[in-house]
This record gives structure tokens, C-alpha cells and sequence, in this order.
């Protein structure tokens, strides 16, 4: 974890925004790529290996993660950076606290997937655009004081963890 924004030692947002890129194979649901930014300071990044060979994956899912890695975030099914078999617990480490605390996703599925993941009381796992009506597509969010991984040129979650703070934070000042 990277302390990245931290200049006064106060956090300047309390909660946490989680960015998640995956790959959806009927019946499962596998992360591939996560970011989480907590307090608006510390930052966590994983790219996350494959759960199963490509050999086993039906012809149609393997189209479709062909044209995820093509047209969507550009990360291959054989990209990889840690072991699957720790999503849940580098995931639940990333965006638990002592405290309480709401994290955000963009869109209603992540949500339900990372709400059933962490299974706590002391967290609320809000969807973004539900909660605040104004927010743009990641698309149009401005990627101005923005990284990447620099595994992937478009849709990378650590860029739209930041795109997210950024316009939380605009969004915030016009308050």
C-alpha cells in the first residue's frame, strides 16, 4: 500500500472507492483486476491471475474474454500479478478498517458481489451511480492527476479509482 495523497497527515475522504475490472463466466463472477483507494491516501493494486486453465473455458467464454482483453480493459486471461486463491482475503484486507466506513463501486453487480465477499455489519457497499445521480461514465470522467498500471492503455482500475476520487472531490467542493 502506497500513502499517495497524504500532504497534512488528515484524511480528506473517509471512505473507500473500489474499482473492479473482471471477467463474468456464467455461473462465476472473477475479479481480474482490483483497486481500492482508502481515505482518499492509501492505495492498493491487484492484478490477479486466472482461477482455471483457458483449456477449460467453453469456446463462447473464450470469445468473450478475447474481447474483453480487446476492447474493453486489454488485460489477458494469462496477466497476472497474484495468485486467485487470494481475492478474498487481499480484497477484505484492502478495504477493511477498525472503523466503519461506506465504500463505493460502480455498478450493481460489483456491489452485491463485494457486500456478499465482506460479509460485515461495519461496512455499506454503495453503488456510485445510485448514490449520486450526477456522476459521468468513467469514459468522461477527467483523467487529469491519474495513473495507470501500465499493464493496460484503457478502462485500468487503479486510472478510474482516481478518476472517481477526483470527481468526489469536485463534486464535494461545489457542495
Amino acid at each position: 500500500m502506497v500513502d499517495i495523497l497524504n500532504i497534512t497527515g488528515e484524511p480528506i475522504f473517509d471512505d473507500r472507492i473500489v474499482k473492479i475490472e473482471t471477467h463474468t463466466y456464467n455461473p462465476y463472477f472473477i475479479v481480474k483486476e482490483v483497486a481500492v483507494l482508502r481515505k482518499g491516501t492509501i492505495l492498493t493494486h491487484y492484478i490477479f491471475s486466472h482461477p482455471m486453465p483457458w483449456h477449460f473455458l467453453t469456446r463462447f467464454d473464450k470469445s468473450y474474454a478475447s474481447w474483453l482483453s480487446t476492447y474493453h480493459h486489454g488485460l489477458r486471461w494469462d496477466d497476472r500479478m497474484v495468485p486467485y486463491s487470494m481475492v478474498r482475503r487481499l480484497i477484505t484486507e484492502a478495504v477493511l478498517e477498525e472503523d466503519e466506513a461506506v465504500v463505493y463501486v460502480k455498478g450493481h453487480e460489483k456491489r452485491g458481489w463485494l457486500a456478499d465477499m465482506l460479509d460485515t455489519d461495519d461496512i455499506i457497499v454503495e453503488t456510485l451511480d445510485a448514490h449520486y445521480k450526477d456522476v459521468e461514465s468513467l469514459r468522461n470522467l477527467d483523467d487529469c492527476n491519474t495513473i495507470r498500471c501500465g499493464k493496460h492503455a484503457k478502462n485500468c482500475a487503479l486510472q478510474n479509482a482516481f478518476k472517481i476520487f477526483n470527481w468526489w472531490s469536485r463534486h464535494q467542493e461545489e457542495l
